[in-house]
């Protein structure tokens, strides 16, 4: 391709030009994608160098965001990539999801906070995952309980087990959320009927429920509950509330 046949081999780059050098320099943000994945990736191949094979590999992916929603078996299946190198960049992507996970572990006081913890659980995913955050009576988040993973609709999630995952975990207050891994952030009628059935399933068992969290894409929107009224906040890219029928919206 063009790109590799006018790059430069690594080897012919200055010592003080090298990615690992400028990252010790400048700071890793002065790397380009192709770099930051080179020095993941160690080596490339006979008669390719390493910068030569992340250009490939983020190619074929579409980028990070493509790459970040890889699994093993498919990464392991890339030209140049191998059983070792697939299973590093699979691990590199679980550490980023579980620090942006427990980086936004605070109480659960709106749609919004509910929408930052499980936001790295379902981002980046190409299957449709029902993931549940199981609170105290305070509303600080337990645990996040991955419920369902490869497609919601009503009969794959029921609010019965949504309630069990919360009381076996001691859990007094809860929300849900799932993903369209097709970027549409429109609620179908499922996903509004789950969420009124959990709304009242949840007060006649004393538990509070803090609301249904959808995520497609960059952005999320909050399905509304009795409660909940039409005015939830849910922030966006430039710090101002959007609303629509489906609840609050936001965008990271």
């Amino acid at each position: 391709m063009a790109d590799e046949e006018e790059e430069v081999a690594l080897a012919n780059i200055p010592n003080h030009d090298r990615p690992r050098e400028r990252m010790r320099r400048l700071g890793v943000g002065s790397l380009t994608d192709d770099e930051v994945l080179a020095l993941v990736l160690g080596s490339g191949q006979t008669g390719r160098s390493v910068l030569a094979l992340a250009r490939s590999v983020l190619r074929r992916t579409g980028g990070f965001a493509g790459l970040a929603t890889m699994d093993f078996a498919r990464l392991e299946q890339l030209p140049g990539v191998g059983p070792a190198t697939a299973g590093r960049l699979v691990a590199i992507i679980e550490i980023w999801r579980r620090a942006g996970a427990s980086s936004a572990w605070t109480r659960l006081t709106d749609h919004k906070a509910v929408a930052d913890v499980v936001r790295p659980e379902l981002l980046h995913r190409d299957s449709e995952r029902f993931v549940v955050v199981v609170a105290d009576r305070a509303s600080r988040p337990l645990e996040l309980v991955l419920l369902h993973d490869g497609g919601v609709d009503e009969t794959s999630v029921q609010p019965a087990d949504v309630l069990q995952a919360v009381l076996t975990r001691g859990g007094r207050s809860f929300a849900v959320a799932h993903n369209h891994p097709s970027g549409v952030l429109d609620a179908s009628v499922a996903d509004l009927m789950l969420t009124r059935r959990l709304d009242q399933s949840a007060a006649t068992l004393g538990l509070r429920f803090l609301g249904h969290v959808l995520v497609a894409g960059d952005s999320w929107t909050a399905l509304p509950t009795a409660g909940s009224g039409a005015t939830a906040s849910g922030g966006s890219a430039r710090g101002r509330d959007r609303s629509s029928r489906a609840g609050s919206r936001g965008a990271a």
